[in-house]
């Protein structure tokens, strides 16, 4: 259900008046000006992205300063009820209407009945299409033991209570980047963490531009983590402030955007693991002559697997309907160009016979699990050897799909000197850096 929250436009009006409200109330004008801002983008025919080859050439691209629109985030959504514990003084808004001040400690019971939000505090009752809750300092609001920056937004959908972060797409940032990438010792991943900056904020503006009225992205991994400014770092924050609205571009428009953490020496093209044409930039490279992700901790990996544990795996994910199969073999039939499996092989037989079952791509990792955490295989990267004593060890490189950025590999490059826009150019060739347009 999170993939297709839709709102009604009077509704819709309702909060840009309330924002304003509240924006002018609290003296904060240039936030007034960075919703004017995007309201221009969004109606205006001029280009909304510059190059960097197309700016002024009197400007840096690392001293551009541009506002770029706010972001709404999904932090949590609840069935029915819903509590919520604030941390900090806060002003509590029914629609458009201010209700009262609340102070922090206090217990918001969130309820839907007959289709309607409800609000209970202590023995008061509200009412409305949505509630609003905009900290007293202008600055954080605490909520459920972190702390965010912006509004707090509580809607209801269906039968669920969304809670939406409205924020700054800057401020967001600052808390993905250290949710997302090891920040090293000293400045050792800086330009690895200023490429990820740009990434992470290219993915973040495309997700603004699909439309959805409710709210733009997830706050896990379903896009990317995201912590409030309860998980901003000095150094991770430095690298968002320096690379300020600088996005990738591909023929003037924002570039479609993977990451992951350890490619195993070699990238995959991104319509051999995603449902979606090639692309250009996306494409099977090699990470350097010596792999510069060689130094992550899942370069290189093994594990383990007896028969009985894999006859479990594949009946858990529901490819068999019982356990008394035995497994003949395991082969890998075909591999994509990377070297990655493309098509996985399973020979079964049991009392009825003979069954044969085949797994694709990236989806091995789903139906096959790591030892120790149930967490999905490593990566498709891999061997396998079946051992005298029946187990099945699968020998592998590399963390994730393998598409885009490899992250271990920008950390390894910026380890070696190696700029941001260099670490960017080799995981993303044929893509020029620009800006949202003031």
């Amino acid at each position: 259900m999170q993939t297709n929250h839709s709102y009604p436009l009077k509704t819709n009006l309702k909060l840009i008046v309330l924002e304003l409200k509240y924006l002018f109330n609290s003296k904060a004008l240039i936030y007034v000006l960075i919703i004017i801002s995007s309201l221009l983008l969004n109606c205006s025919s001029s280009k909304r992205f510059t190059s960097e080859e197309n700016a002024d050439d009197t400007r840096n691209i690392e001293n551009i300063k541009t506002n770029v629109s706010s972001i709404r985030i999904l932090l949590d959504e609840k069935p029915v009820v819903h509590h919520v514990i604030i941390e900090s003084d806060a002003l509590l808004f029914a629609e458009e209407n201010k209700l009262s001040e609340i102070p922090k400690g206090t217990d918001l019971q969130f309820f839907i009945e007959a289709d309607r939000l409800f609000l209970k505090i202590n023995d008061k009752e509200y009412k409305g299409d949505y509630f609003q809750l905009i900290p007293t300092d202008g600055r954080v609001l605490f909520y459920n033991q972190k702390s965010y920056k912006g509004i707090i937004r509580v809607v209801p959908f269906g039968n669920y209570i969304d809670i939406i972060n409205f924020v700054d797409i800057e401020n967001y940032l600052k808390g993905v980047i250290a949710r997302e990438m090891p920040l090293g010792n000293g400045n050792e991943n800086f330009e690895a963490l200023k490429a990820f900056a740009i990434c992470a904020r290219t993915y973040a503006l495309k997700k603004i531009n699909n439309g959805n009225s409710l709210f733009d992205i997830f706050a896990d991994t379903r896009d990317q983590v995201y912590g409030g400014e309860f998980a901003e770092q000095s150094l991770s924050n430095k690298a968002v402030d320096e690379t300020e609205g600088i996005i990738l571009l591909y023929n003037n428009e924002p570039a479609t955007v993977y990451y992951h953490s350890t490619c195993g020496g070699v990238s995959e093209s991104v319509e051999n693991v995603f449902p979606q044409l090639p692309l250009p930039y996306l494409i099977s490279i090699k990470d350097g002559i010596d792999p510069y992700c060689k130094i992550s901790p899942l370069y290189e990996w093994e594990e383990v697997y007896s028969e009985s544990q894999l006859i479990d795996q594949l009946y858990t994910v529901g490819l068999i309907d019982k356990k008394s199969y035995s497994i003949e073999e395991i082969k890998v039939l075909s591999r994509f160009e990377s070297g990655r499996v493309h098509d996985l092989r399973i020979l079964l037989s049991g009392r009825d016979g003979r069954r044969e079952l085949h797994l694709y791509g990236n989806d091995i990792r789903y139906k096959i699990r790591t030892q120790k955490n149930n967490r999905m295989l490593w990566s498709t990267l891999f061997t396998i050897e079946r051992k005298s004593d029946g187990d099945f060890v699968f020998n592998g490189k590399g963390y994730g799909h393998g598409v885009g950025l490899c992250q271990w590999g920008a950390i390894g490059q910026s380890q070696n000197g190696i700029d941001y826009k260099r670490i960017l150019e080799h995981y993303f060739p044929g893509t020029e850096l620009g800006r949202v347009n003031d």
